[in-house]
């Protein structure tokens, strides 16, 4: 189990991040989302695999090719839930 433990998954709005999401949310960890298009259909998904162990999940739209972005993402997942 991963319950108190964050993880960010990078393209996580859909495919293969957002499965990989999914199953990080099952195994009790908290999830930062990351990706582009829409943010609300992904979240309610993994929130909702992650329902049972209380997860938390919070979604920020870095963009990956930008540093400044990618260290705002990361300070925003400290931020959001004390480490990443």
């Amino acid at each position: 189990m991963l319950k108190g433990k964050t993880a960010l998954v990078t393209g996580s709005t859909s495919g293969i991040g957002l499965g990989i999401a999914i199953g990080l949310a099952r195994q009790g960890a908290n999830i930062v989302l990351n990706g582009f298009g829409d943010a609300e259909g992904p979240r309610a998904q993994v929130q909702a695999a992650g329902q049972h162990a209380g997860v938390r999940v919070a979604y920020h739209g870095a963009d990956m090719s930008r540093v400044a972005d990618i260290e705002d993402m990361m300070a925003f997942g400290a931020r959001e839930f004390g480490q990443v």
